[in-house]
């Protein structure tokens, strides 16, 4: 896999676009700005490891020690639906578990485990809005 480095311009414009973390817009970008980020890759995955494993599993299979979460590498709501997850949680009708709102963490935080989870990601996922893994 080819990385790419990414600018702390691009950073500040996702950020900027974002709010700066404090609300989620159409203007957030429709992917993330750390992809393919081989530093941001590897900062991710320790995050991912520390904070995201108990329920989603250390594959991000969704096999969890907690139960099973959401499947991360089959992730079909796009860089913007895994944005407003983690900040704002999600409840899905009919599961008795939830994903908890994770709005301490901050924006480069969760591009970083959104760069490393692009990683993994199987046939089928969508992590840029219009564009599906094959």
């Amino acid at each position: 896999m080819k990385y790419r480095k990414t600018s702390g311009a691009a950073i500040a414009l996702a950020m900027a676009l974002s709010g700066g973390g404090t609300a989620l817009g159409q203007d957030l970008l429709a992917a993330n700005p750390l992809s393919g980020d081989e530093k941001a890759i590897r900062s991710g995955k320790g995050w991912f490891r520390n904070t995201c494993t108990p329920c989603h599993g250390g594959r991000a299979d969704g096999m969890g020690d907690m139960g099973t979460g959401a499947d991360l590498r089959k992730l079909k709501i796009g860089f913007r639906g895994f944005y407003a997850t983690v900040k704002n949680g999600r409840q899905v009708p009919g599961r008795a578990q939830f994903m908890p709102s994770f709005s301490f963490l901050e924006d480069k935080t969760i591009f970083e485990i959104g760069a490393y989870l692009e990683t993994l990601a199987i046939e089928g996922a969508n992590w840029k809005e219009g564009e599906v893994n094959k």
